[in-house]
């Protein structure tokens, strides 16, 4: 089914509020992390190499670059380098191909009613000066979707050769797009006359199609394509695809448990320090028989310079031809030294050593693991957005759990929100922390602040900080999240590689319910210390503040603002639901019997003959 059939049903349901109440991802609307790296890289276009002429062979598995292709290699960098929107790659590191330009913003030539040229990756000049030679052949591995969403079958992957007496481009190849698949192996000969000259070329090129959504968050990033393994050289068969190679195909991850990164204060004052029991990642024998890996190599480097390098030794590993191997290496005695500074960053290092016929790039890789002050269970990077949305999800919430280390004041919170197309999903909704209950869910409320926005930045590892009005100081597990005003969707930043569905919750029923969607939300609750993000978002709150008293309540409550002379005022109140419970267009007296309201929370609207409205909310217990 096209994508522009999906979307204008989604659009038409929404706004019908025939939707069901539901948890969901969508897809990135930009790239924040080549966003960011333009800005502290002094971005340039990949021109200053298109003079060269490169000798064969040609390789690259893009495990040595990061964010755009070698310059030294491609004549330009449209496709994204990443290590985490491609599993089961061939080696750690892959060019992505989707509607994204290089500076991580949709196309502005992108047409919502048909396919559109969207990435391409093109090779600098190429000396093929070999006439007649009949054993030239330029292989790649490809794979459609991924960490991502798929190609639909109007896209499509594509590859042209360059001729260059003729200055001309012709495809000699082309997939259409499918379905999420694994990594497929081509291999293609070159042995036209017209391309065997000095300065040829080749490029990859998608076409993308994500329809019409007349709703502007439903319209983003799509129809990945992911590219490996690129070989240019002579003396090659149909048959060349095996390739003497031992590669890592997982970057490292935190080796703290439970978490990616803590407080450094808090690690420091725990009584039990919490390293994972085993550190783990995955590699490849790319070989056609059974490999030795000689070592495989840990080191844990204190950036900081306050304390040695640790080391670890894993000994001998066998993988197997053509198999995909999990590493998982427990045991491996490595600490964090204290020290007496506010933050901390150590560099954790993963190396295997084979022998000199591997390429050595993929043999290495890197993690930073960063103490700062803040709790988090991503790592940083979105491949998605996650929210709840659909009818019945006005008033309703999501709940994300910590358990901290030490006790301390919490004093706001970070938050990744993803851009929707034309900064869609810029609704209301209220900041919450709340303690936990006896059936281990949000239970009461400890700070619950209205009137936040959505806060967006264009940079991948860039939160917003929502700075609380008072510190709160806190020794149990809590809850972080949000109760949102519309049934709209907020888009939270969801990292997909790492996974804590069970400390997501969502309740628009009147009762919490565990996610079941895999990943971690890029919600981060702060703690008192310097080190507090630039940009920062004071709470928000009105100038007429509603006073709900008491609150929680059981029998009625008193409803107290600022009233002005002369002006009247309605009041409604709704369920989690958003089912309207209780209504007066008159409303005159403060006290409100509430004993025959349910058990749970409910949501106060205010408005005056002026059209100005004011929120508040209350627990019947």
């Amino acid at each position: 089914m096209k994508k522009l059939l999906i979307n204008t049903i989604l659009s038409i349901l929404i706004f019908s509020n025939i939707v069901k109440a539901q948890e969901y991802t969508t897809d990135l609307s930009n790239n924040g992390e080549i966003k960011e790296y333009q800005k502290n890289n002094n971005f340039i276009s990949n021109n200053k190499n298109n003079k060269l002429v490169l000798e064969l062979p040609f390789w690259d598995d893009f495990s040595d670059s990061h964010i755009y292709p070698k310059s030294e290699l491609w004549a330009n960098n449209l496709v994204y380098i990443n290590s985490t929107l491609a599993p089961k790659p061939p080696s750690i590191g892959v060019a992505t191909f989707d509607a994204l330009n290089n500076k991580g913003e949709i196309y502005s030539h992108a047409d919502y009613l048909s396919s559109f040229i969207a990435d391409s990756l093109t090779s600098n000049a190429i000396n093929l000066n070999y006439p007649g030679n009949n054993s030239i052949y330029l292989s790649f591995y490809y794979r459609p979707g991924g960490i991502g969403n798929s190609p639909e079958p109007e896209d499509s992957l594509m590859l042209e050769f360059y001729a260059a007496d003729e200055n001309s481009w012709t495809r000699v190849w082309s997939i259409a797009g499918s379905e999420d698949k694994e990594f497929e192996f081509v291999i293609l000969p070159i042995n036209e006359d017209k391309y065997l000259k000095s300065g040829f070329k080749f490029r990859f090129t998608n076409y993308a199609s994500f329809g019409s959504s007349t709703y502007p968050d439903l319209a983003t990033n799509c129809d990945f394509w992911h590219l490996d393994y690129v070989y240019l050289n002579k003396d090659r068969n149909i048959n060349d695809n095996v390739f003497h190679d031992v590669a890592f195909t997982k970057p490292l991850h935190s080796i703290l448990s439970g978490f990616e990164s803590v407080p450094w204060s808090h690690y420091k004052n725990s009584s039990s320090h919490t390293i994972k029991d085993a550190i783990q990642s995955e590699i490849k024998n790319n070989d056609n028989i059974n490999r030795i890996i000689d070592s495989l190599n840990l080191s844990l480097t204190d950036l900081t310079g306050s304390s040695g390098t640790q080391y670890f030794y894993d000994g001998t590993h066998f993988p197997r031809a053509g198999e995909f191997n999990s590493i998982n290496i427990p045991d491996f005695g490595f600490n964090f030294p204290e020290n007496t500074k506010d933050t901390c960053d150590f560099l954790l290092k993963a190396k295997i050593v084979t022998n000199s016929m591997d390429a050595s790039q993929n043999n290495i890789i890197k993690y930073t693991q960063k103490f700062k002050d803040f709790y988090a269970y991503d790592d940083g990077s979105a491949e998605a957005g996650y929210g709840i949305y659909g009818s019945g999800t006005k008033y309703g919430s999501v709940a994300c759990k910590f358990t901290p280390l030490a006790k301390d004041s919490i004093i706001g919170v970070e938050i990744y929100f993803t851009q929707a197309f034309n900064n869609g999903a810029q609704d209301y909704f209220w900041l919450n922390v709340w303690n936990e209950g006896n059936d281990n869910r949000p239970d009461t409320s400890i700070i619950s602040i209205e009137g936040q926005l959505p806060q967006y930045t264009n940079f991948l590892n860039k939160f917003y900080y929502y700075e609380f009005p008072e510190a709160v100081e806190l020794d149990k597990p809590f809850y972080i999240g949000w109760t949102q005003t519309t049934d709209k969707k907020l888009n939270i930043g969801f990292d997909y590689n790492i996974d804590t569905k069970d400390k997501r919750f969502f309740n628009f029923r009147g009762s919490w319910v565990q996610s079941k969607i895999e990943g971690s939300m890029m919600i981060r609750p702060v703690f008192k210390n310097t080190a507090v993000p630039i940009e920062t978002v004071k709470i928000f709150t009105k100038e007429n503040p509603v006073i709900i008293k008491p609150n929680p309540a059981n029998i009625s409550i008193e409803v107290l603002f600022d009233r002005k002379f002369e002006t009247n005022y309605s009041i409604k109140i709704f369920d989690l639901k958003g089912t309207l419970i209780y209504s007066d267009n008159n409303f005159n007296e403060d006290n409100i019997n509430i004993s025959k309201f349910k058990r749970g929370m409910y949501f106060i609207r205010i408005t005056d003959n002026k059209s100005e409205i004011y929120n508040s909310r209350f627990l019947v217990k």
